[in-house]
This record gives C-alpha cells, sequence and structure tokens, in this order.
C-alpha cells in the first residue's frame, strides 16, 4: 500500500510540474515584448518575400534608350569588388603581378561583354558622385550620392564634351524585372 502511495504521490507531482510548465511557457509567449517579437518576425518575411523579387548587381551602362515612354539600360554585368576581397580575387587572378593587392583597393572583372536590356522604373532613384554640373571641367566635383532625376542622368549621358559616364559602373538594384535604385560607383 505504501507504494501505491508513493506511486501516486510522483505522478501527482509529474502531473503538477508539468501543468506549471505550461503555465510558465504560455505566460511567456503571450507577454506583449515576444508578441511584439513575432510580428515582427512577419515583417521580416513579408521583406524577405520582396527580396526574392529583387536583385543588385553592379554593371556598365552601354546605352540609353526610350522605348514607348520608357526608360531602358543596355547593361554589361561585371564583377565588382573592393578591399580585401579586390586584393583576394586580383591574386587568383594575377598571381605573378608582383603587386600586393588591388591597384586602387578595387578590381573588375568583365569576362563576358554579354548585354542585357532592362527597363527602368518611372520613379527609380538615381544617385551620382561625379558628373558635368555647368558644363566646366571645374564643375566636375565630387558629390557623394547626390540624387538626380532621370531625365538629368539621359541628358548628361549622352553629353561627352567633359565626362564620359559610360565609364564608370553603376551599381543597379532591381525589383520584379525593372531597375529601381542606379548608384554611379566612383572609381579614381
Amino acid at each position: 500500500m505504501k507504494n501505491a502511495a508513493k506511486q501516486w504521490k510522483f505522478k501527482m507531482l509529474g502531473t503538477v510540474t508539468l501543468l506549471l510548465g505550461i503555465i510558465v511557457l504560455t505566460t511567456y509567449l503571450l507577454t506583449p515584448a515576444n508578441a511584439e517579437e513575432s510580428t515582427s518576425s512577419s515583417q521580416v518575411s513579408t521583406k524577405e518575400a520582396q527580396a526574392v523579387n529583387s536583385e543588385m548587381y553592379t554593371a556598365y551602362v552601354d546605352d540609353l534608350q526610350q522605348e514607348n515612354g520608357k526608360l531602358y539600360l543596355v547593361v554589361d554585368k561585371i564583377g565588382w569588388y573592393q578591399g580585401e576581397e579586390a586584393d583576394r580575387v586580383f591574386e587568383q587572378r594575377n598571381p605573378d603581378s608582383g603587386i600586393d593587392g588591388a591597384p586602387d583597393g578595387y578590381y573588375i572583372i568583365n569576362d563576358s561583354k554579354e548585354q542585357e536590356k532592362v527597363e527602368v522604373s518611372a520613379d527609380a532613384e538615381m544617385l551620382m558622385q561625379l558628373y558635368d554640373r555647368d558644363g566646366t571641367v571645374q564643375g566636375t566635383t565630387i558629390q557623394w550620392n547626390e540624387p538626380i532625376a532621370l531625365s538629368k542622368f539621359e541628358s548628361l549621358y549622352e553629353n561627352k564634351a567633359i565626362l564620359d559616364l559610360s565609364v564608370f559602373p553603376y551599381h543597379l538594384t532591381v525589383q520584379d524585372g525593372k531597375v529601381t535604385k542606379i548608384v554611379q560607383q566612383y572609381i579614381p
């Protein structure tokens, strides 16, 4: 009889421990701070879903074309490397160069001259580093990430009198097949 009473006490103790554990866990999960975390994680999932439909790459812009009121870029994708990564890739591709790292801290790989035509969103963001601001050499000073209108970029791109913008790489963000952001990469 004593054994049966002990077994019953252990079962009851186990049940009470299990119930307390469930209560503690439920209380923890339902606190406002933790509820907020689960809400923010669903927001992250939305951002991740948007990221699935977007890509970023670096390319030379070989041409601008207007078709049916839409702007298209004809681009040549490149490999753009900076800092330690540039040094590593430079060393791999040029093991006998006699140079310790990538000159000027960047390295460009352009093994394919294949071009791609991509539509530019009408409200795409355009950020420039260096361009002809006033038709003079003195007006071509660096101003980091200066926003300009797409129409201004079009006119600047065509005017090669002082500075040819096609020699610069551009970092492109493409969302759902359209360029939504263009950032000129300054090269020394």
